[in-house]
């Protein structure tokens, strides 16, 4: 066999056993740039869960807040409506035109201050409307 024979069947030899071996599961890895891989693999895995959990939180929060601002629309709409029918019924009231007695007022008054110490945060001057008749009408404030 001449010399160039041998380099060729050593080659082909070389190369038959590495096909081979990687056919067998046989690696060679001497920067361990498959394990570094698989790390970053599995850390992306981790990454995307996280964020996906982050997403499915942010969604049923959002639907909470849906639901609790539909809520509180529906309350809304529901106190104007009744408002709304004990201002037409108060007006309408066979003694509507009479004015109060002043001990009386002076009752509704202190009870009024009473229940905005108790809860202030519900009450703030309502705007009087001049078309409806006297100035002097009780609003659901604070105390001057």
């Amino acid at each position: 066999m001449k010399p160039w024979g041998v380099v060729l069947f050593v080659g082909a030899a070389i190369i038959l056993l590495a096909v081979l071996g990687r056919g067998l599961g046989l690696r060679w890895d001497p920067l361990n740039l498959e394990a570094r891989r698989l790390d970053a693999a599995r850390q992306e895995v981790k990454t995307a869960s996280a964020e996906a959990a982050a997403r499915t939180f942010e969604v049923e929060g959002a639907a909470a807040q849906a639901r609790r601002v539909e809520h509180h629309h529906q309350q809304q709409v529901a106190l104007t409506r009744a408002t709304a029918a004990a201002e037409v019924e108060a007006r309408n009231a066979h003694d509507a035109e009479r004015p109060l007695d002043p001990d009386r007022v002076a009752r509704l008054r202190d009870h009024d201050r009473e229940l905005c110490r108790l809860a202030p945060t519900v009450c703030h001057p309502a705007p009087t409307d001049p078309a409806a008749g006297s100035g002097d009408s009780l609003s659901a404030g604070p105390p001057d």
